[in-house]
């Protein structure tokens, strides 16, 4: 075994076998200063792309139970949905909130469909009036604080329960990340490359970049994923989900590139990063989905429709008639027709407001 296979392989072992104690990562949110952060889905995808490289590059068999394996007998993999959330915190500083909503689907195949919730999107549960979808965490949160219960479960449950009614989609698994880390991930990727349509400035934070090609990382990131409002972005939040979507592409390509994937130092420092910053359910075999990723496959990105020009105080309507099946579609599993897109990809990243 040579010395970048045996560092690669320690590095995959470690974060396969630790689970992130949640209470850990809650106390150093909250321990950071008071500010907006960036969308965070982007870090579970750095984290599952970089193992997956790290499974290509060398024979892998981890198992968090460290059960032995059966080399006769080889299980398909099956699809899975997931959802993703991103959290920061709310207006009073308490309860973190949902910025950031994809439900992602992770076919057999290893290839990857993900559609976008917007966080306005407005939801109608039975026997509840109509709210904002990324309301609901904060106040199943605050619920089961008061009862002694694990808030951030609860604010978890409430959200798939909603994303479930609202889609119709089966949420199988889910993954809820801070967004405290996010600077540093992108700085641990040595950046990523995105594509501006027209110049764009933000008059709160200062944060300006003229339209082109640019290779962001660090706090510089972080701006251009927080901002939502400018004379580019005339959708707001919408043009930020679209800025989203370019982003994690670009993540994914980049940690699968070789400046990661070839520098075993610099995939262990993303996948600590990521291992900080997430937590998932307990019946999530990450470590499966990391080898079926592995396989490659198409990659696929849409947003929810929403009626974006009929917003309410409760948010902006979706139609769950018009809702479901765009949804079932956008994550279908794709079929051999379907052009492939493997990891790696260098094609240039659309340009988005």
């Amino acid at each position: 075994m040579t010395d970048q296979e045996s560092l690669i392989r320690e590095a995959v072992a470690a974060e396969a076998e630790q689970r992130v104690d949640h209470r850990e990562v809650l106390a150093r949110l909250h321990a950071a200063p008071r500010r907006r952060r960036p969308f965070a889905l982007v870090a579970v995808g750095a984290l599952t792309a970089a193992a997956a490289v790290a499974a290509v590059a060398i024979p892998l068999a981890v198992d968090r139970a460290a059960a032995p394996v059966d080399q006769g007998r080889v299980t398909p993999p099956t699809g899975q949905t997931v959802l993703l959330l991103g959290l920061d915190d709310g207006p009073d500083e308490t309860a973190p909130r949902p910025d950031a909503l994809v439900l992602v689907r992770l076919s057999p195949d290893g290839s990857v469909s993900a559609v976008s919730l917007p966080r306005d999107t407005r939801v109608s549960l039975p026997g509840a009036a109509p709210a904002r979808i990324n309301s609901l965490y904060g106040a199943a949160h605050e619920r089961a604080r008061r009862e002694g219960r694990d808030p951030d479960l609860a604010g978890t449950e409430a959200t798939v329960a909603a994303v479930e009614e609202l889609t119709g989609a089966r949420v199988d698994h889910w993954a809820a990340l801070g967004m405290g880390r996010f600077a540093e991930l992108s700085t641990a990727v040595g950046g990523v490359e995105v594509c501006l349509a027209a110049d764009t400035h933000d008059v709160e934070t200062g944060f300006a970049l003229p339209a082109g090609r640019h290779v962001l990382a660090g706090e510089q990131a972080a701006l251009y994923l927080r901002q939502r409002k400018g004379q580019s972005l005339t959708a707001g939040d919408l043009d930020r989900v679209q800025r989203h979507q370019v982003f994690l592409r670009g993540l994914l390509d980049r940690v699968g590139g070789p400046e990661v994937a070839g520098d075993p130092a610099a995939l262990a420092r993303v996948m600590a990063v990521a291992h900080d910053a997430v937590r998932t359910d307990e019946g999530w075999d990450a470590v499966g989905a990391v080898k079926q990723l592995a396989a490659g496959g198409t990659r696929r990105f849409a947003t929810l429709p929403v009626d974006a020009g009929s917003p309410t105080s409760d948010g902006l309507p979706a139609d769950p008639a018009r809702v479901r099946p765009f949804v079932a579609d956008a994550l279908r599993d794709p079929v051999a027709s379907d052009a492939p897109a493997l990891p790696g990809s260098t094609a240039a990243p659309a340009c988005v407001p």
